[in-house]
């Protein structure tokens, strides 16, 4: 009787060894073949962004590892169809050391070509700190488009410039940073303070 219980028992082990067997192989088999499977991706809704970051700092530095711009944002859409970014409340300072530090800010910004032109739109300013032998200067405009590698912003809209006691307006501006040099367009006026005595 002993012996047919331990016989029992041992076909008993057998079997369920072989059931888990089976079950192992088979979960295996299922698992290779969904690992071998294509994964299908919901094709991304065109004009929405891929993904979203929100109170963004971020930081350019050149070959030599020296910071040359700091671009602060409220809001950043990108969108992997074109790398465009998207900003809300853009703010980029220089932080170059030989330079007066330039700051660009507007309501938002639409960043193209890797960063290589960015169009700032509404209550735009640009300002550019006074130097030894320069007053500060302050561009207000609606519509700018920067270049920011080359320095060079320019408007097709009309602009209202700052410069110690100079105030200019014109309806089209081109401004040079690192030239120094400004040109604006039709519609020019101007005003100068009087000399102190």
């Amino acid at each position: 009787m002993a012996g047919r219980r331990a016989t029992m028992r041992d076909r008993l082990s057998m079997l369920i060894a072989a059931i888990l067997l089976a079950l192992v192989t088979v979960t295996s088999y299922w698992y290779s073949r969904e690992m071998r499977r294509p994964t299908v991706r919901a094709p991304a809704t065109p004009g929405a962004p891929s993904f979203i970051v929100d109170r963004l700092v971020l930081t350019q530095f050149d070959g030599s590892g020296q910071a040359r711009y700091r671009l602060f944002a409220e809001h950043l859409s990108y969108f992997n169809e074109n790398d465009d970014l998207d900003l809300t409340r853009p703010r980029l300072v220089s932080l170059l050391p030989d330079q007066p530090q330039l700051q660009a800010s507007s309501a938002r910004a639409r960043v193209t070509n890797a960063g290589e032109k960015v169009l700032l739109e509404g209550d735009v300013l640009l300002q550019r700190a006074a130097a030894a032998d320069r007053p500060a200067l302050t561009i207000r405009t609606e519509r700018m488009t920067a270049i920011p590698d080359e320095e060079r912003f320019t408007s097709d809209v009309p602009v209202l410039i700052e410069q110690g006691a100079m105030r200019l307006a014109g309806s089209t501006m081109e401004y040079d940073n690192l030239a120094r040099v400004l040109k604006l367009g039709d519609g020019l006026r101007g005003e100068l303070a009087p000399a102190r005595r």
